[in-house]
């Protein structure tokens, strides 16, 4: 059975999974769409993704995919341990720029479940850390975009210091050079 727990921002959501954990090993169900919809959060599963990293300190993100390829993520560590965080980059909402972080573990059953709207990043805690992101669009490189780790308007509290980051979420801008880009991005149909 899922628990859903709501944060300080509205529609990012923490999902505490039931382990079950006997002389064999640990046993996590990552998704359910019927538990999910029965708790008033719709989850389409359209891509399930998983990505792994071998070095601790290893920072994936911010990222992010404008509509109509807007992402929702349910994120889980299915080796190793995370901190994870969802970003409100929502134009019209009273959260904009705010972040929550929380540790993911294959055994503390924590998922992160981060909206359409949202940006999304981790760090990794332990070497060989696995994450597994079931997203509920199609990969679309002509609307995927990104935001600097330590940009300055987030203040993102990192738990330690990032020693592993691509050259692309370097090269990512910081938000005050792409507001109005991320304002029209976000504001677009789907």
């Amino acid at each position: 059975m899922l628990k859903i727990e709501p944060t300080f921002i509205k529609d990012l959501y923490v999902l505490h999974r039931h382990v079950h954990q006997d002389e064999r090993g640990i046993f996590n169900r990552f998704f359910a769409a019927d538990e999910l919809a029965a708790a008033g959060i719709p989850a389409e599963a359209v891509h399930i993704n998983s990505s792994t990293s071998t070095s601790m300190g290893t920072l994936r993100g911010i990222h992010f995919q404008y509509p109509p390829f807007a992402e929702g993520k349910i994120v889980s560590c299915a080796a190793g341990a995370v901190w994870d965080v969802g970003i409100d980059l929502r134009p019209d909402s009273p959260t904009r720029f705010k972040w929550f972080g929380t540790k993911l573990t294959p055994e503390n059953g924590v998922s992160l479940i981060v909206p359409e709207g949202f940006g999304h990043a981790f760090i990794t805690l332990e070497p060989n850390s696995t994450v597994v992101y079931v997203v509920s669009a199609v990969y679309a490189p002509d609307h995927e975009s990104g935001i600097m780790y330590d940009d300055p308007l987030l203040k993102i509290k990192w738990p330690i210091q990032p020693t592993v980051i691509s050259e692309k979420d370097r090269s990512w801008d910081k938000i005050e050079k792409r507001l109005k880009e991320l304002d029209s991005g976000f504001s677009q149909s789907n």
